[in-house]
């Protein structure tokens, strides 16, 4: 499986080949019913802005898809029963960076008010599963 490494704020000079990244922490975000295209807006309108001010690298975002056909490891990986799913990668220098980061980031007034006002008609994220990954020494990352 690959990805390809994007950058979501085109003013950041710093290509992620240049910056020296340990950790790497892919998230997976299920949605309630009908809140799919909420955390989409969330995230391309507030999210990443604050991730980066607060030292977040993004390394890239995707959404699932859905295959009529499933092997295992589809069923497997990502279930959600055929809905659709937010996947991002963000990377760290280390994971007291990375700790550091997140809790400037949930504490930061601004992502308070975003957070809240896109909970008025109800909670928008259902469930989170997060992994911690690092790469190997024959990885493109190094």
């Amino acid at each position: 499986m690959g990805f390809i490494l994007i950058s979501c704020n085109s003013d950041n000079k710093e290509s992620i080949n240049t910056i020296d990244h340990e950790i790497y922490e892919m998230r997976v975000y299920y949605t309630y019913d009908g809140k799919f295209n909420d955390i989409i807006s969330r995230f391309e309108n507030y999210t990443t802005k604050l991730f980066e001010k607060h030292g977040f690298n993004n390394v890239g975002y995707w959404t699932t898809l859905r295959k009529d056909s499933l092997s295992f490891a589809d069923e497997f990986i990502f279930q959600n029963n055929g809905k659709e799913a937010l996947v991002y990668i963000v990377s760290f220098k280390d994971m007291e960076t990375r700790d550091e980061s997140w809790d400037n980031f949930i504490n930061d007034p601004e992502w308070v008010k975003v957070f809240e006002e896109s909970r008025k008609d109800g909670p928008i994220v259902k469930e989170i599963e997060q992994v911690f990954l690092s790469p190997t020494i024959f990885s493109n990352l190094n």
